[in-house]
């Protein structure tokens, strides 16, 4: 298995790949989530939480600063009728989208090829909520196993674009930032790995991880 030309064309001798979560390995559909907000009386969830703004209280969950219950709080305090946490959790992780079989196999081929780390700006609610989708469909909790490490900005104490966190990553598995590709759908991340040297590439739609390995 190999990476396409669009990005062997960097000559790099790529020996590691860092996956971003949500609109790499799955895709985000925030939609889903403004429309569950709605059932419970809030009309304008998509300004306060978008690719390029979130209040406060978002990011702090994204930091670990707050606990999913603070978090719950804080909602219910822009919510005007009663939900429980359980649907309040629903309407949250509405926004991730499945993770189609086919990603699901590739990753597993990818590890075989070259170290693979998973790097997501996310909150425990999502991880948990999700990992129990995968586990429907796949039957195993999560996909920890699919990388070498997950790192995760809610357990980190820091989230992308900050360059501390690429440095971590780095520090934390003796990766050369040259031998490095970052996939990532945020321009933000992808311009402050490459202030550390690691090769990147924006993930765009309609372009999915699937066009981006060929086998040889």
């Amino acid at each position: 298995m190999k990476l396409s030309d669009e990005i062997l064309n960097s000559k790099a001798q790529i020996k590691n790949i860092i996956f971003d979560w949500g609109g790499v390995i799955t895709d985000l559909d925030f939609n889903a989530s403004i429309e569950a907000f709605k059932k419970f009386g809030l009309d304008n969830f998509i300004d306060q939480y978008n690719m390029k703004f979130q209040k406060e209280f978002y990011t702090k969950l994204e930091v670990g600063e707050i606990t999913p219950e603070d978090f719950r709080t804080e909602l219910r305090k822009i919510i005007p009728n009663p939900v429980t946490d359980s649907e309040l959790d629903h309407a949250w992780a509405a926004l991730l989208c499945e993770l189609p079989r086919e990603r699901w196999d590739l990753l597993h081929k990818v590890k075989n090829y070259f170290r693979t780390f998973l790097l997501s700006n996310t909150n425990k609610i999502h991880v948990d909520r999700y990992f129990q989708r995968l586990f429907q469909s796949y039957g195993v909790y999560g996909y920890r196993h699919l990388f070498e490490k997950t790192y995760f900005s809610y357990e980190l104490n820091m989230r992308k674009p900050d360059i501390r966190i690429f440095k971590f990553v780095l520090k934390d598995n003796n990766l050369k930032p040259e031998e490095t590709l970052l996939i990532d759908d945020y321009f933000e991340n992808i311009e402050s790995a490459g202030k550390l040297g690691i090769i990147t590439y924006q993930l765009k739609e309609p372009v999915t991880i699937l066009d981006i390995f060929r086998n040889d």
